[in-house]
């Protein structure tokens, strides 16, 4: 079998302003696709009146087969061959459409109640497939271009700090800019900013080529799957990506029925996790890199069950904040580990196989991720329908105010406990 060489012997290694050119497309990844999480559904539900219930239902389905399509771009992505390489030309030109799409979607025309189902669903679908070939292929660069460990953590690290002002702007400001300034105006800023950081990030970026035939559709996901190591590390990424995404589309709800939280306020509460994340990202690449990468995850894990436990308890705006503060310390480990955990599974395939993948095993991580947003959106379907919530209420009843402090609070520590116990495994499998 032929073998690939993990270690590029033909380029130098970048330098530091290369790296973080490479690093600021997570401004993009991150500030459109969680403004989406953040406010999309609250934006249609909220203020254009459309059925909660119908909107999830909805998306679920569309969840379900938008999935389908990480794995094809992936594969897709895996047997490109052009001379600008495999992951830069798709990058280039889904980005446009990837922030275009963003805009619509919080653009709508004038339509009746269904229309505006249709019309939210018909975006979205164009949206998350446009972002999934930028996304994909902007990540799929790096395991392939950082493969010395440190320079594997500090890109990492610094992925995550352009992703935090992504996040900060994804989550927090979304809801407060689109509240003051307007959804469309709000959503075309953001798909401007977009666009430039994609663009940025393409000049710190280059391929190092692979002579190895790809494998075909069939041979290359039976391989994927064969790496136990893989399944483990997917299986708790995906729980781990469940419990944040759900806090994410969950939280503007909590925040405007359970605690009320002003405008400055609920920027602060999400602004105030990315900001105490951006530090200590730097902290958890250091554990990495002494503990081991699943290691220091089993103790984000725990540590984010704990913290967000106290959303049940919480009753007043300061202990919101607090909290919200706080969960900033794990909040930064997810985003750090498991990027780091993915390129070592990358790595360990690509000694068994003598092919670097990087696009297949984003693209059925991918894939996995997003069933978990059909189950986000399932148990939210399930939560509108039996707490009682009414959509375009100033004043909820008790019984859908408590159950957003469940959703919130106790729900994501039962998908954590499991992520937990498949990261211990992945991590004893690892020292074998």
């Amino acid at each position: 079998m032929a073998q690939v060489s993990l270690q590029p012997s033909v380029r130098p290694r970048p330098s530091v302003a290369k790296k973080t050119a490479y690093a600021a497309n997570q401004i993009a990844v991150n500030m459109l696709w969680q403004a989406c999480n953040a406010v999309a559904v609250y934006d249609y539900v909220a203020y254009h009146g459309v059925s909660a219930v119908r909107l999830s239902t909805g998306l679920i389905v569309y969840g379900v087969l938008n999935a389908l399509f990480n794995l094809v771009a992936g594969h897709v992505s895996d047997r490109t061959k052009t001379r600008f390489g495999r992951r830069i030309p798709y990058v280039a030109v889904a980005s446009i459409p990837y922030a275009v799409c963003f805009a619509l979607l919080f653009s709508p025309p004038r339509l009746t109640q269904a229309g505006l189902v249709v019309y939210f669903l018909a975006m979205t679908f164009l949206f998350d497939l446009a972002f999934t070939f930028a996304a994909l292929n902007a990540n799929a660069l790096y395991p392939e271009m950082y493969a010395d460990p440190r320079d594997r953590a500090y890109v990492s690290a610094l992925q995550q700090v352009f992703g935090i002002v992504g996040l900060i702007a994804g989550v927090a400001l979304s809801k407060s800019l689109g509240q003051s300034l307007g959804w469309s105006r709000m959503a075309w800023i953001f798909a401007a900013v977009a666009i430039a950081s994609m663009y940025v990030s393409l000049w710190g970026s280059f391929e190092t080529g692979d002579p190895v035939e790809p494998f075909r559709w069939r041979e290359a996901l039976w391989e994927t799957f064969r790496n136990r190591a893989f399944l483990w590390y997917v299986v708790a990424s995906f729980l781990v990506q469940f419990t944040t995404t759900l806090f994410t589309t969950a939280s503007s709800f909590y925040t405007s029925y359970v605690v009320r939280l002003s405008p400055l306020q609920n920027s602060l509460f999400l602004g105030g996790i990315f900001v105490v994340a951006m530090p200590v990202a730097f902290v958890w690449a250091r554990a990495a890199i002494r503990y081991g990468a699943s290691r220091s995850a089993m103790v984000a894990i725990a540590l984010y069950a704990c913290i967000e436990a106290l959303l049940l308890v919480d009753r007043s705006p300061a202990s919101v904040l607090a909290t919200g503060l706080l969960l900033g310390v794990p909040v930064a480990g997810f985003m750090v580990l498991l990027n780091m955990l993915l390129a070592e599974v990358i790595d360990l395939d690509a000694r068994r196989t003598g092919r670097r993948r990087e696009g297949m095993y984003l693209g059925v991580n991918g894939c996995i991720v997003r069933l978990g947003l059909s189950l986000q959106y399932a148990v939210m379907a399930i939560f509108f329908a039996v707490s009682g919530y009414r959509a375009g209420a100033s004043v909820e009843p008790p019984s859908a105010v408590e159950g957003f402090r469940l959703l919130l609070g106790l729900v994501p520590a039962l998908f954590l406990a499991g992520a937990f116990l498949c990261m211990r495994v992945y991590d004893r499998m690892r020292s074998l």
